[in-house]
């Protein structure tokens, strides 16, 4: 079992490794004091891998309750945030109590934020089951619902006390999940570049344990050095302005991380175009879908994606802050204007 730690104003650990889910009591009592948890997770999830956790939390000492959401984004709003509120205050739950987040990226953001405000913040470990939550959501702290006007417009910075990630649940994921979770990969790939690129683009599954920590790592380096994303951790957004308008104009719909991979093209193609990325880093780009057979096609308007993007959240007036692509390992942050933003993309 792989350990990375992570020196923010709340340290914790990820544990990253193979058939960890059995022991998640014993890993999770060296860090959690509490008698009470509640496990949020979805009807997906639920039906593959709640009862393992909650047995050997069980065996721990632990009270636990379960709360199972519908799997997808739009579980990720006001009224089920509410409805866990509701639940823990009707239930009693104290601040020496805790919340445990199994699944993906939707069930580690609603849970943690809903963590972040019960009672002004109480504990909580992430269980990510998902390739994107392993590589990349579950890792950084931060946790957010949707709101109509947009995705993650109301949120929190709530570091978790632990995180474990096992591997193994990726065995169970279905194609559109892992598809899912290629788009943050990919991302990865491009930022990190060497062997994080290397290793994407002959096959993650060769060493999923390997990308895992790759990509954690590299996260945990970022948000140490900006925690509240004030500068460098902006770098984790790359492709993440076009997605976000592809995921609202689908009513959310398209997935993340097939909306991420879509980005992430489109500002290939940019910076391609301007000659600011070379032939040979464009060309090992559009390897990394070739090898996953992923589509990068943008599914609307570079007109729409753009109308959009003036009410995500890291617009600041006219301005936006755009991750480019300058080369493999090589990505930088630009602040453009919202108006020059369709011509860039084009």
């Amino acid at each position: 079992m792989k350990t990375i730690k992570v020196n923010t104003g709340r340290p914790y650990e990820v544990l990253i490794g193979e058939n960890i889910l059995p022991n998640v009591g014993e890993l999770v009592k060296k860090v959690i004091k509490a008698e009470r948890l509640l496990i949020v997770t979805d009807d997906i999830v639920n039906s593959l891998y709640t009862g393992i956790v909650a047995e050997s939390l069980a065996k721990s000492g632990y009270q636990v309750e379960i709360f199972v959401i519908e799997n997808g984004e739009q579980s990720k709003c006001l009224s089920v945030y509410g409805a866990i509120l509701d639940f823990l205050a009707d239930s009693g739950y104290t601040r020496k109590d805790a919340i445990i987040a199994l699944g993906g990226g939707v069930v580690g953001d609603l849970a943690g934020f809903v963590a972040a405000t019960y009672l002004r913040g109480i504990e909580f470990v992430q269980i990510p089951t998902t390739l994107l939550a392993q590589i990349d959501s579950s890792v950084g702290g931060k946790t957010a619902i949707d709101l109509e006007a947009g995705k993650n417009l109301v949120g929190a910075f709530w570091q978790p006390s632990l995180v474990i990630a096992d591997v193994l649940t990726l065995n169970t994921l279905p194609c559109k999940e892992i598809e899912n979770g290629l788009g943050e990969l990919i991302k990865y790939a491009c930022l990190i570049g060497g062997e994080a690129y290397e290793l994407v683009a002959k096959g993650y599954q060769k060493d999923t344990l390997r990308a895992v920590e790759l990509s954690v790592a590299y996260k945990r380096d970022i948000v140490e050095a900006d925690e509240r994303e004030g500068g460098v951790r902006r770098l984790l957004n790359l492709g993440h302005t076009v997605a976000h308008g592809i995921e609202k104009l689908s009513s959310y719909t398209f997935t993340h991380g097939k909306a991420v991979a879509c980005g992430i093209m489109a500002i290939a193609n940019a910076e391609h175009r301007k000659g600011t990325l070379s032939s040979e880093d464009y060309y090992k780009i559009k390897e990394l879908y070739a090898t996953y057979n992923l589509d990068y096609s943008l599914p609307y308007s570079i007109k729409d994606i753009c109308e959009v993007a003036k009410v995500d959240k890291k617009a600041e007036a006219k301005d936006i802050n755009l991750v480019v692509i300058k080369g493999i390992g090589n990505c930088t942050i630009e602040k453009m204007e919202l108006s020059k933003l369709k011509e860039y993309l084009k």
